[in-house]
């Protein structure tokens, strides 16, 4: 097997992952310097942060590094075509993500410096300099220094950008731009290999999909219209968007999906969008569980620990964030993904 030692070391890597437990424990500490506290008895060991400023941003920094070491060590030890894959699938990702805080910036005059110190600490990959991007003035101006990247055909999402005052138009391109150039690199990978991967990013992008579409259901009035704004659909097609966007009983349009569908998306009854993304996490927690049991020496076990280790993340961001903002231990585990699975 051509990468066997990964797949080994992959094995050993999950078991150094901070358990259902640890994450259940770190949930219910009092406070933000409780939840520090109990950090540094974890594999993370002591976590030294700024007095001064935003102690959730300078935490969400923290866990982005751990998890960026953690590919790099596992990209460093496959083969060319898997790292490459590998690479892009979550560097263009953190990409993306930075790309809409950027853009958020921007919209909302937030100070330069302060957008460049929300942005996910990565090396640029596709942009050039985020440094330069973010000290444009103008939305506009952001869209001509994307020009000669994969990200330039985001100023097509200008028009409608102008239409609605809003940032979707944007946000809705990025994810589309990032599922198509992810599912084209799937292609290069084994075939047995390309299964688990395709599931993960079809999931995503049709959830992301509906919960745009949502929130845009009386500016949507065609079907030309609808199959500009998503370009990219899997299991809700064209039709299905459309049908969608014009049900007057949201809740049984959910319930007919079917599974895993209604259990993500049912939180979307009480308006909460947070926890439609924390039950899509579960749900590819749950795919990976599975996945990786079907072969104990198959990539699906490299896909598997980087998944795992980007919930894990995940979940320490979120507690991180909630603990800043005074959130009860209670709410706290409601949103996260590995505690529920003890």
């Amino acid at each position: 097997m051509k990468y066997a030692s990964a797949v080994v070391r992959c094995h050993a890597l999950i078991s150094e992952l901070l358990s259902p437990e640890q994450m259940r424990r770190l949930a219910e500490t009092e406070n933000l310097n409780a939840f520090i506290a109990r950090i540094s008895e974890t594999p993370y060991g002591e976590i030294s942060i700024e007095i001064s400023g935003d102690a959730s941003i300078a935490l969400e920094k923290v866990f982005y590094r751990k998890f960026i070491e953690r590919i790099s060590r596992i990209i460093d030890i496959t083969p060319k075509k898997i790292a490459s894959f590998l690479q892009a699938y979550y560097y263009m990702r953190f990409e993306v993500l930075n790309l809409k805080r950027t853009l958020r910036g921007s919209f909302g005059g937030t100070p330069s410096q302060q957008i460049l110190e929300s942005l996910i600490p990565i090396e640029p990959y596709h942009v050039k300099d985020f440094k330069d991007l973010v000290e444009q003035e103008t939305i506009e101006e952001i869209m001509k220094h994307l020009h000669g990247t994969p990200y330039s055909n985001l100023s097509e999402s200008l028009p409608l950008y102008k239409e609605t005052e809003e940032l979707w138009p944007f946000e809705l391109s990025l994810n589309n731009i990032y599922a198509l150039t992810i599912l084209k690199l799937v292609e290069r990978l084994p075939s047995p290999d390309r299964a688990l991967v395709k599931r993960i990013v079809e999931l995503e992008t049709d959830i992301e999909n509906l919960l745009i579409a949502l929130k845009q259901r009386e500016m949507v009035q065609d079907t030309r219209r609808i199959q500009s704004l998503f370009p990219t659909t899997f299991k809700f097609n064209i039709e299905k968007m459309k049908e969608f966007i014009e049900s007057k009983d949201i809740r049984q349009f959910i319930i007919g999906l079917g599974e895993p569908y209604t259990e993500i998306l049912s939180p979307i009854y009480e308006e909460d969008v947070s926890f439609v993304r924390s039950r899509l996490r579960q749900q590819i927690y749950r795919t990976m569980k599975r996945g990786r049991s079907m072969n104990d020496f198959g990539f699906n076990v490299i896909m598997a620990y980087l998944v795992f280790c980007e919930i894990e993340k995940d979940d320490l961001v979120g507690m991180s964030w909630s603990k800043a903002q005074g959130i009860s231990p209670e709410n706290i585990l409601k949103y996260l993904v590995i505690p529920h699975f003890i």
